[in-house]
Formats: C-alpha cells, structure tokens, sequence
C-alpha cells in the first residue's frame, strides 16, 4: 500500500454534478436525471464510492478519477475527484478527455452487428470474404535452424464471429504471453507507427496465429481487423462511420479517434508509479497521441471519449439497442452480443483467478457466475475495460450503468489493480431496492 501524503490533500477536487464544456454538452443532458432515492440508491453510499477514490488519490493511487451512475435510464451521480494534469494543476472535470484503449472494443462491435442487422455478412462468414489477406491463415508451430517462424495450415478459415469472440487464433504483443517467438514477432511490427487501417490489418494477418481458429479464447487485434471489415463492408472510412452511424446521432460529441486542437488541454495525462509508489508523467501512447491527425483509427484500442459520452453509449445498450427514440440494434441483437459465447472457464484459463464467473459475448465481458466472481454483481452483467484502468458495467438484473475512468499505465505496478472490483463492490452497494423477481446470483 503506498503511502499517504498529505500535500495532496489540497488539490483534491470534488465536483458533483459539474456542467459540461459546452462542445460536450451539460452534465444535465447527458441523461434525464433523478434523484438517488427516486429510483433505489442510497446517495449516502454513492457519495462513499466518492470518498473511497478521493482516498486513492491521496495514496497516489491515480491523479484522478470521473465517475457516472444511472439506474433505470436517469443519471443519479456523477463527480470528478483530483487532478486531469497535475503538473499544470488542471483538475478533473466531467468534460475532462480520457484514452479509452480497450473500452473501444464493444463500440466497434457495435458497429459490425449494425451492418449485420443490414445483412452485409452472417457471423459465421469467413472474413477472408473481405479481407483476402486472411484467406491462407497458418497457425503457429515453431521457429527453424534460421530463427524464422514456422507454421501449419489453419484447419478451417476464421470467421466474423471468431473477430467478435477472441478465438480467430490472432494475438497480442508483449504484455501477454512475452516469451512465445510468436508474441516477440508481434511486437515487432511496430503498429503504433503511422499508416492507414488497411496497412495494419494486412501487417498483422501477415503473422501465423496462435492457435487454430475456434480453438481457444486469445485477447488480440481481433477488434482493428474488424474496423477494417466495417470499412471494407460499408465503403467507407471507419472512423467517418461510427462519426455518422453512431457518434453523431448518439450525441457523442467529444467522442473520436483524433481529439481537435482546441479541446487538447482536456486531455486527462497517462500517469504511471515509479519504483518508490509516486506517480510521474508515462510516456505511453496507444497507437500516436490522440492529438495526432495522422493516427490510424484502432478498431481494438484507439477512442477518446468523455464518461458522460460513454454512459449514453453504455445506456443505449442496457436499453436493447436505442436511445432518445432511436434504435441502433435490434434487443434481440443486443441479447446475443451480450451472452456468453465462450466455454465457461476460457477467459479463467487465459488470465486466472481474476476472470472467474467471466464469459465473453460479441466483444463484451459476460457475468456468468456472480457467486465465484471476485466483483460484487449480477449474473448477466456485462463490460469491458481499458489497459489504462477505465472501466463501465452495465447491469440488466439492477437497471444500473456505471462508469469510472481514470489514466494508469500498470507497466512496472508491484501491486495488481483494484480499480473495477472496488468500483463494482461500492457500486452496487448503494442499491436499496432490487426488485426480487431479478435473481442476481442465478443464470
């Protein structure tokens, strides 16, 4: 546990409710708003989820933390708590802009299943359909007296819903599995480079896969492959995609892979500990700053966005697919993208103990045991989170949408992060009425 330090004491924000810039909209419009009572939470206990982060500033936990809460459709809580910057002594705002990496991952899936609710694909499709550099997959099987890699045909081709599943065999770099040649090789291809989506994809299908497509849940590139389907499939940038499909319409207006000149001091710093526990400024960027115009847009790990703008996207969601009158996916849709579609124990035996009772849908996080979960919950639950530990729940069973962003890099952390299973325990603590007939625990 790092140590306290009192000098942080007098940069602690709290701003609940703060209006928003008026680029992002107000705090207000986010949601229609009530009260914490009106709808079956405890303010009392919201408003202890608050202090337990304004202590975790003060350890140095993180510079600073935006939290949003809404129970059936209204916005109930929202607070920003330390500094976005502390150099500069820039505090966290609702509006403040935050590197979403993996948290990109269920909007990019989103957009897949809009062009297969059109009936562009099936989900079994191969992808080599569209994206022929796919076609003459080889799975990974060694290195030879050269150092070079050796492989096998793949048994079968991979498919759309292998990309929305991890299983399509593909991978990741360093972070996961780091001895593997495989995982080296990976790392060298130097993705965070400029160039277009297309150059991208067909760097990383120029790779064996890990293992036989369906075989075994992998967190990959998956995600950047299947922007570039959504190009491919629509005829049309992806990124101008989700801008007019989804981003515009949603009213997601601080929400993209590039943040505009005028909003850059929004942007929340990538913090990091060093070897003593304090935090300094990370010289990490996921694929080119987001200041960058010449950024590729990452399928997989590129958005920006604000909590206000990802709680309507969350919320559009828990609603089966639309907002505000509008509909962006069938519910029946929605249902399937949000089942479990892996066996059971997958993601246990990839990650360990800290996956327990956690399945994987069509590019979300699935609850399927909330007994061994080690996160207080409901069965169904769903989410996914950010490598910079930011994270959103949406709960069907409660009526709850939950988000919390903040900007760590874990590289060199000596203690695991805590951040999504405080958030989630304190979270569903402030509920004071749960209707009886939703079954939490059971399937």
């Amino acid at each position: 546990m790092k140590h306290l330090r009192s000098v942080l004491n007098t940069v602690l924000l709290v701003c609940a409710p703060v209006a928003f810039a008026s680029d992002a909209g107000s705090a207000l419009s986010v949601l229609p708003r009530a009260t914490p009572a009106a709808v079956g939470l405890s303010a009392g206990r919201l408003e202890r989820m608050a202090d337990h982060f304004r202590a975790e500033v003060a350890k140095r936990s993180a510079a600073g933390y935006v939290l949003m809460v809404a129970r059936h459709g209204k916005l109930v809580y929202s607070t920003a708590v330390g500094m976005r910057d502390r150099e500069r002594q820039r505090p966290m705002t609702l509006d403040t802009r935050f590197r979403l990496a993996s948290m990109t991952k269920p909007v990019t899936s989103v957009a897949v299943l809009m062009l297969y609710e059109e009936g562009r694909f099936q989900l079994d499709d191969p992808v080599s359909r569209f994206l022929p550099e796919f076609a003459d997959a080889r799975v990974f099987t060694g290195v030879d007296e050269h150092g070079n890699l050796t492989g096998e045909p793949a048994k079968r081709p991979i498919t759309i819903r292998h990309l929305l599943t991890h299983t399509s065999g593909l991978g990741y770099g360093p972070a996961y599995d780091p001895a593997s040649p495989l995982t080296k090789a990976y790392a060298a291809l130097k993705l965070g480079a400029p160039g277009s989506l297309a150059d991208k994809v067909r760097t990383i299908a120029s790779l064996p896969l890990y293992a036989q497509p369906g075989d075994e849940w992998r967190y990959s590139f998956a995600d950047d492959v299947l922007g570039r389907l959504v190009e491919v499939v629509s005829g049309r940038p992806f990124d101008r995609f989700l801008k007019e499909r989804l981003f515009d319409p949603l009213g997601l207006r601080a929400t993209g892979f590039v943040i505009p000149d005028a909003d850059a001091g929004l942007l929340a710093t990538v913090y990091k500990h060093n070897p003593a526990g304090d935090l300094e400024r990370s010289d990490l960027e996921l694929f080119q700053a987001p200041t960058d115009p010449a950024r590729w847009p990452s399928g997989g790990a590129g958005l920006v966005s604000t909590a206000g703008d990802y709680l309507r996207f969350a919320q559009m969601l828990a609603n089966g697919g639309s907002l505000d009158g509008r509909e962006y996916l069938s519910p029946v849709t929605v249902a399937l993208m949000t089942a479990n579609h892996v066996p059971d124990d997958a993601l246990f035996k990839y990650w360990g103990a800290n996956s327990r009772g956690l399945g994987y849908g069509l590019g979300v996080g699935v609850e399927i045991d909330a007994k061994s979960a080690p996160q207080a919950g409901c069965a169904g639950d769903y989410s996914w989170g950010g490598f910079l530990d930011t994270h959103w729940v949406v709960s069907p069973r409660t009526g709850i949408v939950g988000v919390l962003l903040t900007q760590i890099d874990p590289r060199g952390n000596t203690t695991p992060q805590r951040t999504d299973v405080d958030f989630r325990n304190l979270l569903f603590a402030a509920v004071t009425r749960l209707d009886p007939t939703a079954g939490c625990l059971g399937r």
